[in-house]
């Protein structure tokens, strides 16, 4: 890091979030359109089909240069496109703040960026892709026996384990005092995702802050007009993610300053 200049690691941060956010948007769309994530060939525009050029896929100024439409059939671009873009770009430079250049960035750097794709696909169909879920859970053990500045392996292998069972046991005792599902199996698989990036120790900040906001969006859901009240669904997954992702970047400062 002595030898690059702390603006220009910012900024190649920066811009290698936005490809990949790029990218994040591809397997978002493919996967809510049930088409192969790997299917070859360019982009298409999803109301006219038109392939897309390399000049309308550069992330952000493509969106920006086409003023948010297809330029073929001038037809609306999502704007999810754009938010996969700017979240996983903000979440590339916070990253690179936190740990700077080393292993532990770009480990959490492709493990948030896992999180944004199962948190959009998530409010979109309310379900978590495993390829996400299980996929994120084996990166994070794998990482934590060679990460120094991370959770290590005992920590990681334990908070999986402990985020995933608490879930089951939440998911099952809903069940049978309910008789109906009110916490599906892919938040579980998440929790292990969870457990294993943030550790034990971590798992009681990112449950109170993904609750809160939860609860939140929750109430902002049930008030809201066109919704069905208070059975309403909210998806979970995105505040557990989002609960994740502060205990990543400021978990060990918060505890600091708890402790004081």
């Amino acid at each position: 890091m002595d030898v690059i200049p702390h603006w220009f690691f910012f900024v190649a941060a920066g811009i290698l979030g936005l490809e990949l956010g790029g990218i994040a948007s591809i397997f978002i769309q493919r996967w809510i359109d049930e088409v192969p994530i790997l299917k070859p060939g360019r982009s298409r525009c999803p109301s006219c089909l038109h392939k897309l050029g390399l000049t309308e896929t550069i992330p952000l100024v493509s969106f920006l240069w086409l003023k948010g439409r297809c330029r073929h059939c001038n037809a609306a671009i999502g704007a999810q496109y754009l938010l996969v873009e700017l979240a996983c770009m903000a979440w590339s430079i916070a990253v690179a703040y936190r740990f700077g250049l080393s292993p532990e960035w770009g480990v959490y750097l492709v493990l948030g960026v896992m999180l944004i794709v199962g948190s959009l696909i998530d409010i979109e169909t309310f379900l978590l892709p495993d390829r996400v879920t299980l996929g994120g859970t084996c990166l994070a053990l794998v990482a934590s026996f060679f990460l120094e500045n991370g959770v290590d392996w005992q920590r990681a292998f334990l908070g999986a384990a402990m985020g995933a069972g608490l879930f089951w046991v939440l998911q099952q005792g809903y069940r049978l005092m309910r008789g109906q599902e009110g916490l599906g199996t892919g938040d579980i698989k998440l929790m292990a995702m969870i457990g294993a990036m943030v550790g034990v120790g971590g798992l009681p900040l990112t449950l109170f802050v993904g609750s809160f906001t939860g609860a939140i969006a929750s109430l902002f859901y049930t008030f809201s007009s066109g919704k069905d009240g208070i059975h309403g669904k909210v998806p979970y997954g995105p505040f557990l993610s989002l609960g994740c992702m502060v205990t990543v970047l400021y978990g060990s400062d918060i505890m600091a300053w708890w402790k004081v």
